[in-house]
């Protein structure tokens, strides 16, 4: 089994010296989102959000996590990783990011089940498919756990995130 850790933090409570050259996901709500998410990317975090700037919304809310720093080969596969997860819960969920155009870069798992046939993520923190102006943080953490059956088959899906509410 791989596992791989995250622990999200409100884009409005990390400094910019803490994202200088720092690798991992985003979860960008921009001006226009009320009940899922705008995108959700990784990469360089600071150089992504940049690029980000005009083409989303004022103001942005979000999330953030950290898989490292700018030439660890772990932190980007890992923020890869993490972020097609994320990508997959949010689509079970009715919290797909309209701004999402693939599905994340399933490449990178596809090399982890080459050796493993259970992939586990583990998110603490805030929960970054919550909205973020009514957020607050997990007590405990939530997994998304992926998992090959038959090599034949997509993997499975399980995760302890609930369907959107939907808005009265």
């Amino acid at each position: 089994m791989r596992i791989v850790r995250a622990t999200f933090q409100r884009l409005s409570d990390v400094s910019v010296t803490d994202l200088i050259g720092a690798v991992g996901v985003y979860v960008i709500w921009d001006g226009k989102a009320r009940a899922r998410p705008t995108y959700i990317g990784e990469g360089t975090i600071l150089q992504r959000l940049a690029q980000h700037a005009e083409r989303f919304a004022w103001p942005f809310d979000g999330y953030v996590a950290i898989t490292g720093d700018i030439g660890t080969v772990t932190a980007k596969h890992e923020a890869e990783i993490l972020k097609t997860v994320l990508l997959a819960v949010a689509a079970d969920t009715d919290r797909l990011p309209n701004n999402n155009k693939a599905p994340g870069d399933t490449r990178a798992i596809g090399k982890i089940f080459r050796s493993h046939n259970t992939l586990r993520i583990r998110v603490s923190g805030y929960d970054p498919l919550g909205i973020p102006w009514q957020a607050r943080q997990m007590n405990g953490s939530k997994v998304a756990t992926l998992r090959i059956l038959d090599e034949e088959l997509p993997p499975s899906l399980e995760h302890q995130w609930r369907l959107r509410r939907l808005q009265a």
